[in-house]
């Protein structure tokens, strides 16, 4: 079975934007467009809420905003670039980002299927790799059991496994953790403390200076009011430039 690659496209041409769409849906019916954006802020917002494979991105995005101004925003991407521009005289710099290719407009159809052939086969590859790395794993050593912190309040203390947090808010000195069932705990340690004790579980991230969330149970991202929503019904604020936020990948909630 093809794998599926998931696609963001980002050019402020909406006529190139049409057509790119009309190209994967053509000659790479594997591609799944995941969205489509015309500057920065509607990529980031897009590459920070959807599983994204690919980013097809052009280099000149008007006022004055580059691919390479995106690139620099999202400091460990995991996912494949390729330009698509008009100016042969960038694919050094390009390259520079780690592009997979650089495709000059109007876009060959050939060349898309060849860039996407050999993304996919290099995804594949990778894969397969992690399969036989998990398999060996599985068969030689017992599954961890899911991480916890201790949450305590006047008459008990609960073990609650990380999956079952909602969202951090800070309270000066303190954070309140809140819970999928409403529950709310207090720790006497700062938001920072806990945005570095949670770093390696890369499905908490922090979108404002007072939260971190855990991206696995928001349910929406609302632009109008510029906030998150979650499946609990609870809403922060969300903080689109917020610096720590760009630096986060992995996991990621799906819009």
């Amino acid at each position: 079975m093809t794998m599926q690659l998931s696609v963001l496209i980002v050019d402020d041409e909406q006529h190139v934007r049409n057509t790119f769409l009309e190209l994967l849906q053509q000659f790479c019916p594997y591609a799944v467009v995941k969205g489509v954006a015309s500057n920065i802020d509607e990529a980031l917002v897009l590459i920070y809420t959807q599983k994204i494979d690919v980013v097809f991105l052009d280099i000149n995005l008007g006022s004055n905003d580059t691919g390479f101004d995106l690139l620099d925003k999202v400091q460990r991407p995991d996912f494949d670039v390729v330009f698509v521009t008009g100016h042969a005289e960038h694919a050094l710099k390009a390259f520079e980002y780690a592009a997979v290719h650089y495709l000059l407009k109007p876009v060959d159809y050939r060349l898309l299927m060849q860039t996407m052939d050999r993304i996919r086969q290099k995804k594949e590859t990778a894969a397969t790799a992690g399969l036989q790395h998990l398999s060996h794993t599985l068969n030689h050593s017992l599954m961890a059991p899911p991480p916890k912190i201790a949450l305590s309040d006047s008459n008990t203390t609960r073990f609650v496994p990380l999956d079952d947090i909602t969202y951090l808010e800070s309270k000066g000195s303190y954070t309140i953790f809140h819970l999928q069932d409403k529950q709310r705990y207090t720790k006497s340690r700062n938001l920072k403390y806990f945005e570095d004790a949670l770093q390696p579980y890369k499905q908490f991230a922090r979108v404002h200076k007072s939260f971190i969330v855990n991206k696995r149970h928001v349910k929406a991202y609302r632009k109008s009011s510029q906030d998150l929503e979650f499946f609990n019904g609870d809403i922060v604020p969300m903080s689109i430039g917020y610096r720590t936020f760009m630096e986060q990948s992995g996991d990621h909630f799906i819009l």
